[in-house]
């Protein structure tokens, strides 16, 4: 025996399942999702508890797996290493060590494992005593090891200056590649952080180092490509020690670095060039980067870094106060992001809108901001994302270009659509949504849009009609909710590439599909709480039956749609799911309206508040029956669920959970068959 996988989830464990394994004598690979019963393994290499969330001790037997050289928990709650871990000195991978406060579980433990590599996270960091343990932990010659994290706890520090001094003692080797320090207490860092040694380092987040007043000099690290630096509360200005050691003796800041975070830092005022950018002696201070994140820096003032000539992304985000002030004094175009193909703004930064006009821009997204009423027009877009712009108005003068392919408007009501001629030239979109936006908008006609695929409109409630027709030939998802005066669908069987139609919360919708019937291709149907559609039409217009390629069938808000349904049979043989929903007067379902639906599998019954009769012997493919909230019904077919049944749930139903509870239901023996079964918060395999 040498391995042995057990299925995720730990709910579902249990003791007699490890049996078979204790008295396993080449056992290699254990791959448990709880331990409760546990005895040596003595020749197991490798045991990986990753992924197992409630697992928060390891067993004290561990120093007895003198042969293991691969341990992951990773994912875990482990709140401290066994003790005399040291003893594992085989050892190779450990992804994480717990410091714990009992003898023998401290960070000392670490000096025995020389041989490690890969990834390691030292956690709990405030449990070191005496900061000379840290040293003994020997971090400085582990060469083999690519990425370190090291943890204290989240919350305030006790004692500032030890935590500098435990993490300068443990300063790593140099061939280091990836360096994370969360939850940090110190408040200035070790010398060793930032140092030009450490010339393999690529990616650096710093993270919760809430009491550090300035940032480590990383603009000294040659191959550094990530940096991300985050809810640093304490921390006013960047300055020139941010580029390397006051600036002295510093040819080129961040020679390396690609990508550029600072995220929720909430006394973040200014940020300081190094002084030997804008035309100086050494160029910009980073020359290679491609994206810069702002994300919550509520109180930065000033400008962004003026020279950024590589610059491909921008999000600016909750930076409300932030402005171009050079822009201001002298031309919008002082910010020289000539390569900048993305932006996302959020909140305030209007200034910066003057990037619009950037050459290359392909993506934009404007989220949040007020006091603009006009796009400026912006010629190479190829996706537009506005949200929450209450007082734009207006799209560019000369329309949206010709290249773009992703439009999305979102909580903009004021907006006025785009006129007929200026639709007509968007002949590459692809996906259209428009979202409780552009209110004035009566009729859409969508025939100007030969290649959308997917359309979804939400909540626009002035909306009446929606004009369909042949060029719309490779529309496959169309999504409409929530438009209040839609009355009527028609033109949907021209839709040939349709693969999933939704229609939601229409409650003046009086037809759909009586003028041919629905998209002959469709796969996904979903109806939901449209109270005012015609029953009548279903069988006589929808062709249900005759949509050979329809897998799932959602219907939630129509009861008489339904009963049409069943009783004329009309749903195809081909359905594999179908999903009932919140039908109030739905009493029982008939089993002659589904015996015919050979191929269904799944079956979910929910908010169905007076349904008394589920069918049994005509659902004999079932595989899955789902019954959630549905207080009247009491029993189920017992006698006559299908033998193909592999999943029950039962679920807010108080008289079919007491009845059919695991062991205490009277009828339980009746269905403890089925492979698994979920009652209530319970699951049982």
């Amino acid at each position: 025996m040498t391995k042995i996988p057990l299925s995720h989830g730990g709910e579902f464990d249990a003791a007699p399942r490890f049996e078979p394994l204790y008295e396993a004598k080449c056992l290699r690979t254990f791959l448990p999702t709880s331990l409760n019963p546990y005895r040596s393994y003595e020749r197991c290499s490798k045991l990986t508890l990753g992924g197992c969330s409630s697992l928060n001790k390891l067993p004290a037997g561990m120093k007895e797996l003198t042969n293991l050289h691969h341990l992951d928990v990773s994912g875990t709650k482990i709140e401290e290493m066994p003790v005399q871990m040291g003893r594992l000195k085989s050892l190779r991978t450990l992804t994480a060590f717990v410091v714990g406060k009992s003898t023998g579980s401290g960070i000392r433990e670490l000096r025995e494992f020389p041989q490690l590599r890969g990834k390691l996270s030292i956690l709990k960091l405030q449990n070191v005593v005496d900061a000379r343990d840290a040293l003994h932990a020997n971090m400085k010659h582990k060469k083999d090891l690519k990425e370190l994290e090291f943890s204290w706890g989240a919350k305030d520090a006790d004692d500032s200056r030890k935590e500098k001094d435990v993490l300068d003692k443990l300063q790593p080797c140099v061939n280091l590649e990836k360096l994370t320090i969360r939850f940090y207490g110190g408040t200035n860092f070790p010398n060793w952080l930032g140092d030009s040694s450490f010339s393999n380092i690529q990616v650096m987040h710093l993270s919760d180092c809430s009491y550090c007043w300035s940032l480590p000099p990383v603009g000294w690290l040659p191959a550094l490509k990530e940096l991300c630096i985050e809810r640093m509360k304490f921390v006013q200005t960047i300055g020139v020690e941010f580029y390397g050691r006051n600036g002295a003796n510093l040819t080129q800041p961040f020679q390396s670095l690609e990508k550029l975070e600072f995220r929720e830092m909430p006394e973040w005022e200014e940020w300081v060039p190094s002084g030997s950018a804008s035309g100086g002696e050494y160029g910009p201070d980073f020359p290679h980067l491609r994206e810069l994140i702002l994300n919550k820096c509520p109180k930065l003032r000033g400008s962004l870094p003026c020279e950024l000539p590589c610059l491909k992304k921008l999000t600016v985000y909750g930076c409300d106060v932030l402005h171009d002030g050079r822009a201001t004094t002298t031309t919008t175009n002082s910010l020289n992001y000539k390569s900048l193909e993305e932006l996302d703004i959020s909140g305030g930064c209007q200034t910066l809108l003057s990037l619009l006009e950037t050459k290359l821009l392909s993506r934009l997204e404007i989220e949040n901001v007020v006091d603009v009423q006009c796009l400026p027009n912006c010629n190479r877009l190829q996706s537009l994302t506005l949200r929450n712009c209450p007082t734009l108005w207006s799209f560019p003068k000369d329309g949206l270009p010709t290249t773009l392919t992703s439009l999305t408007i979102c909580h903009c009501r004021r907006l006025e659509f785009l006129p007929h001629e200026m639709l007509a030239k968007l002949t590459s979109l692809d996906s259209l949504r428009i979202i409780e936006s552009c209110d004035s908008m009566r009729s859409f006609p969508l025939g100007s849009f030969p290649k959308l695929t997917k359309l979804q409109i939400w909540d626009c409630e002035n909306l009446e009609s929606l004009s369909i027709d042949e060029n719309l030939s490779h529309l496959s998802y169309f999504f409409v909710q929530g438009c209040a005066n839609l009355k009527f669908l028609e033109r949907l069987h021209t839709l040939t590439a349709l693969r999933s139609l939704s229609i939601s919360n229409l409650p003046n919708l009086e037809s759909f599909a009586e003028d041919g019937g629905l998209p002959p291709n469709l796969r996904y149907f979903y109806i939901r709480n449209c109270k005012r559609l015609r029953a009548s039409s279903v069988g006589e217009y929808w062709g249900l039956q005759a949509l050979v390629s329809l897998e799932q069938f959602h219907i939630s808000g129509n009861d008489r749609v339904m009963e049409t349904l069943l009783k004329e049979q009309l749903l195809p043989t081909t359905l594999h799911t179908l999903i009932i929903y919140s039908l109030s007067t739905l009493k029982s379902l008939d089993g002659k309206g589904l015996g015919h639906l050979t191929s269904l599998q799944e079956l979910e019954i929910t908010l169905c508040p007076s349904l008394e009769f589920l069918p049994g012997e005509e659902l004999q493919h079932l595989t899955s029956l789902s019954i959630i909230w549905c207080d009247s019904l009491r029993c189920l077919p017992e006698d006559s669920l299908p033998p193909s049944l592999q999943r029950l749930q039962i679920h807010g139903c108080p008289a079919l959970e007491g009845r059919y509870n695991n062991k205490t239901g009277q009828d339980w023996a009746k269905i403890s068959h089925i492979p698994c079964i979920e009652i209530g918060n319970q699951v049982i395999i």
